[in-house]
């Protein structure tokens, strides 16, 4: 695998493995202090390092040490946040914990001021984005919940974004993560939140955040077998009574059907 040689000798031949758990399509290498991602250019990988650059100090997020572009591709060698992610089996074998866990995190999101924030995530701009991948055939349908599309769903990707044209919530601005799943945030080895895979990051609809969180414990708690026996201490509701926020089913169900498009 081609790696420039200015970060190549950051690595020194170290030991690595790969993390396979997104779908971005990305390279990611892990080692023991570094992650190097390899994915292609695109706006979200360079809203990423813009936002990350402006939450140091605001959140515990990984620091860029090298960043090269080549070829349509970027390099970007980053520390790593040492610790668990929140899919980990220890977190999903104690519930309690793993809610505590992902309010803190919510939490921690939800107060950043976003005075001077340099993304900005509203609906508007949500669904050009959308817009423009079903113009490019980018929605991949087979990779989506079964009812989103087909029998009982949306005809094809252009109905259900013509759906989500005609039917904006109101909106309620704080700063979201944009992808907030249980692999995105991890728990590091002095008992901090941090957070990683911030190119959806800015200013939005928390219910997005929350949306997105639900449905990553949902499908983590549903794929955990312990022992052989499917984990089943968990259940949506208790997200909500841990966050002491009631469940606004209209607006995640439209957060939920808008990340369909992406």
């Amino acid at each position: 695998m081609y790696i420039p040689e200015s970060i190549k000798s950051y690595l020194s031949d170290k030991p690595f493995t790969l993390d396979t758990k997104g779908k971005s399509g990305a390279v990611i290498m892990m080692f023991h202090d570094f992650v190097l991602k390899i994915e292609d250019v695109s706006e979200e990988v360079k809203r990423e390092e813009e936002m990350k650059a402006w939450l140091l100090g605001k959140l515990y997020v990984p620091s860029t040490i090298i960043s090269i572009e080549e070829n349509g591709k970027v390099y970007r060698l980053m520390e790593r946040i040492r610790g668990k992610d929140l899919s980990s089996p220890y977190f999903l074998e104690t519930p309690s914990l793993l809610l505590d866990l992902c309010a803190k995190a919510f939490e921690s999101l939800s107060s950043v001021d976003i005075s001077g924030c340099p993304s900005h995530r509203s609906l508007d701009i949500c669904l050009k984005e959308a817009e423009e991948r079903v113009e490019k055939n980018l929605v991949d349908v087979e990779d989506t919940d079964p009812s989103t599309f087909g029998n009982g769903g949306f005809s094809s990707p252009e109905k259900l974004l013509e759906w989500l044209i005609n039917n904006k919530p109101e909106e309620e601005r704080s700063f979201i993560h944009g992808d907030f799943c249980l692999p995105n945030i991890i728990l590091s080895e002095k008992g901090e939140i941090g957070f990683i895979d911030l190119g959806r990051s800015g200013m939005g609809d928390r219910c997005n955040d929350m949306a997105l969180l639900s449905r990553s414990l949902k499908s983590n708690f549903s794929g955990h077998y312990n022992g052989g026996i499917q984990y089943s201490g968990y259940r949506e509701e208790m997200l909500y009574k841990r966050l002491g926020i009631k469940k606004d089913e209209e607006k995640i169900r439209y957060y939920l059907l808008l990340d369909e498009l992406f």
